[in-house]
């Protein structure tokens, strides 16, 4: 319900005022860094669209892409798009895989442009993302912002996972990202489509390779540091997302991870200067708290269990029906929330046009926070060994990538 109120208080007071518009003048130069390990299905359609279908001047951008230590045909595919754009690609080859941070570290020390817009390998940006990233840092103040974040979609919808995703994308994720803006700071970027300020990310000391996820650990860092992080809604970037329950809890345990690790590693940075760091406190104290509520809900659930078998084993159907009533209360609670949410979120994001998926969205909303939750116990206590132990944790291995986007990366590819 917090996250509902101050997302309408963001939409109402802040969002509309903060629409994208034509840069004016010169636009600046862009490098955009797409991270490769093992992308063979997917670096090919994303390279051709980058750089035949961007909306914004041939000559004021770039395509750096990073191959970190990739074994499948990836690194014969980018061979092959060097010759096709020869003034627009270049590929930096990192023989040993290190991770996506420590690429983009090196990618740095060549990227040409003063922004730079990072950009998985299975994500597309839409046609005008270039020129509306850059009118945020363009406009009054802008000289401050750091980072800009944008609206993650979901591409492939061909499986209840992946169809569940775009819900969650839509309805959940947005929604609290808008919240959060209505506080003044952000939790995380996205990091499959994030434009950041080169001088802010040097300012920060660069991408930090120890963190399992560089989204979230440069988002504090630029916070920290006094940079603006913006989410820019209007901006919309389309994504591959796991097509299996397996691959998504794999995906959820990432996160669950980096946002641990962090919260680890850079919260005492917040809170030596509390005041200064005001606006982002709120998210802090919602995050730690939900670690521990993640706990307490499955300590809670186990028991709740073991409690209906003794009763329904020991003959006390009336304490064993009386538990099952409570828990239909507290999950219609839930699913009229869940309605609510999804009604605002739709209207917020694309004028209602996912309002059909409605009666689906509350199931999935409940499911979301057992999945989100059962990561982040799984996460705390190996996260918090490899903090003690100093461990790197950016080393990465490629997702499997959607066989149902197949058809549609081919036709990219060739330029259809």
């Amino acid at each position: 319900m917090a996250f509902i109120v101050s997302s309408i208080y963001q939409r109402i007071f802040n969002e509309r005022r903060q629409l994208p518009n034509y840069v004016e003048g010169e636009t600046p130069f862009v490098s955009i860094f797409v991270p490769a390990h093992n992308e063979e299905a997917s670096i090919e359609s994303t390279v051709v669209y980058l750089a035949t279908q961007l909306n914004y001047p041939d000559t004021s951008y770039e395509i750096i892409v990073i191959d970190d230590g990739s074994t499948d045909r990836t690194p014969d595919i980018l061979k092959v798009l060097q010759t096709r754009f020869p003034e627009k690609l270049r590929v930096l080859t990192v023989v040993d895989n290190r991770g996506k941070a420590h690429g983009f570290n090196i990618a740095l020390g060549y990227a040409q442009g003063e922004f730079i817009l990072s950009n998985d390998a299975d994500t597309k940006p839409e046609a005008d993302a270039l020129w509306k990233y850059i009118s945020y840092f363009e406009r009054e103040g802008g000289q401050n912002v750091g980072a800009v974040t944008g609206n993650m979609l979901v591409s492939n919808r061909t499986t209840m996972t992946a169809l569940a995703q775009m819900n969650e994308l839509n309805s959940i994720v947005g929604m609290i990202k808008r919240s959060q803006m209505a506080y003044g700071g952000l939790f995380a970027f996205s990091g499959a489509n994030t434009m950041y300020r080169k001088a802010a990310v040097f300012d920060v000391g660069g991408f930090q390779a120890e963190q399992p996820t560089e989204d979230i650990a440069i988002a504090w860092d630029m916070q920290i540091n006094g940079w603006k992080a913006l989410f820019a809604p209007h901006i919309r970037f389309f994504l591959d997302m796991p097509e299996t329950l397996r691959a998504m809890f794999k995906q959820r345990r990432r996160w669950a991870s980096g946002g641990i690790y962090v919260l680890l590693t850079k919260t005492s940075a917040l809170l030596q200067h509390p005041i200064k760091h005001l606006s982002n406190l709120p998210i802090v104290i919602d995050y730690a708290f939900s670690i521990v509520w993640s706990f307490f809900y499955w300590v809670s659930m186990l028991l709740f269990i073991a409690l209906e078998v003794y009763f329904f084993a020991t003959g006390n159907m009336e304490r064993f029906v009386h538990g099952w009533y409570m828990v239909a209360m507290f999950v219609t609670i839930e699913f009229a929330v869940g309605i609510i949410q999804g009604v605002l979120s739709s209207y917020m994001n694309d004028g209602g046009k996912t309002l059909k998926y409605l009666l689906f969205l509350p199931w999935y909303l409940m499911i979301y926070w057992m999945v989100n939750t059962a990561a982040m116990v799984t996460e705390s206590v190996p996260t918090f060994l490899k903090v003690l132990s100093g461990d790197e944790g950016g080393v990465w291995k490629s997702p499997k990538r959607s066989q149902s986007l197949a058809a549609v990366n081919e036709e990219l590819s060739h330029g259809k």
